[in-house]
């Protein structure tokens, strides 16, 4: 279990069950390269027990330690993806919404860029 308990009760039960499967995930990608826990620990600079936590999916786990075992696992390449602007339809929609409508010009008028 992690140190911050509150925040752990106040994860929404979608998320929960993500880092559920993502544990798993590395569970099985672990098992088909033939690595320990143990192993994959040091690979890792990490603990077994930490290991362990990822595995069950703890959401404890920081983000360095779940990056690190990605790459020692060569999976390290969707990461990216996770949180990318291009992707993010919703915030692109907002972000549309909040665009003027038209532009004015400014009140120094064509004067300002005299020099």
């Amino acid at each position: 279990m992690s140190k911050n308990k509150k925040a752990d009760r106040a994860l929404p039960l979608p998320v929960e069950s993500i880092l559920k499967d993502l544990g798993r995930s590395v569970q099985i990608a672990r098992k088909r390269r033939r690595l320990s826990e143990s192993k994959l620990a040091a690979l890792a600079y990490t603990s077994r027990a930490t290991i362990q936590r990822l595995e069950a999916g703890e959401p404890g786990v920081g983000m360095g330690i779940l990056a690190s075992v990605l790459w020692v696992l060569q999976l390290h390449q969707d990461l990216a993806r996770v949180a990318d602007p291009g992707r993010d339809q919703l915030g692109t929609l907002l972000e549309r919404g909040r665009e003027p409508k038209r532009i004015r010009e400014g009140v120094t008028g064509d004067d300002a860029y005299d020099f």
